[in-house]
């Protein structure tokens, strides 16, 4: 039976979008990032065969990626600093390293972006 995961975090960046009428001119976010991992669950003899992932390796191995966009200028790491650039950017950066399947950006409380598998 297939089974997901999720953990959620909280940066604030600034950025800039480039000839954007609105978010032409430098301004920052708070942004909520959820992600996503799935899999099956075996049901063996020892607790790692009993989850998809351990929640504290999940969140220590998101974090280790995540913590480059908090309290940074995004337009330091990209030419379009877009929810949809930045959500294919950490999910991209996680794909070799947990069994992810997907990346839920808010940028600020009423608008995402979803990447998914």
């Amino acid at each position: 039976m297939q089974t997901k995961l999720g953990v959620e975090f909280e940066i604030d960046f600034a950025h800039t979008l480039k000839d954007h009428p609105k978010c032409g001119k430098p301004h920052g976010h708070t942004a909520k990032i959820i992600i996503e991992v799935a899999g099956d669950v075996k049901k063996g003899d020892t607790y790692q065969d009993n989850m998809v992932m351990d929640f504290h390796e999940m969140k220590t191995t998101c974090w280790d990626v995540i913590k480059d966009l908090d309290h940074t200028n995004l337009n330091d790491m990209f030419d379009f600093p877009t929810s949809e650039n930045i959500a294919m950017w950490i999910f991209d950066n996680l794909k070799e390293r947990i069994p992810i399947s997907s990346v839920k950006f808010f940028e600020g409380s009423n608008k995402y972006c979803e990447i998914t598998k």
